[in-house]
């Protein structure tokens, strides 16, 4: 049966969810970043009439990472980003913050 966690930061407040299971780990964090457009490579995962979800994967560590956008009339949102693979927890959240970083900064320079 998977173990299911919250992590939390210095602070006590709660940054990333994970789940565990036969040594894979999915740690999920919610991250709302503006970014201009949506990347390319980026797949549609949902179309309705008034918005899109999209997502784009890449490596990151020992396992990938993988980037949920929302686009809407009024622009695109980074949502959230997952990472999948055996690495530490520890050195996993460092890690998905400095993607996050480069992949909100990837929609600012395609613009």
């Amino acid at each position: 049966m998977p173990i299911v966690k919250t992590y939390v930061d210095e602070r006590g407040e709660p940054v990333a969810r994970i789940v565990e299971e036969d040594g894979i780990r999915v740690i999920s964090m919610d991250v709302f970043r503006e970014v201009a457009q949506v990347p390319e490579g980026a797949e549609a995962v949902e179309i309705t009439e008034r918005y899109r979800v999209l997502a784009r994967r890449r490596p990151l560590l020992g396992g990938f990472c993988e980037f949920v956008y929302f686009q809407f009339r009024g622009g695109v949102q980074l949502i959230n980003v997952k990472y999948v693979g055996p690495d530490d927890v520890e050195m996993v959240i460092p890690a998905l913050l400095k993607a996050v970083d480069e992949e909100a900064g990837r929609g600012k320079e395609e613009k």
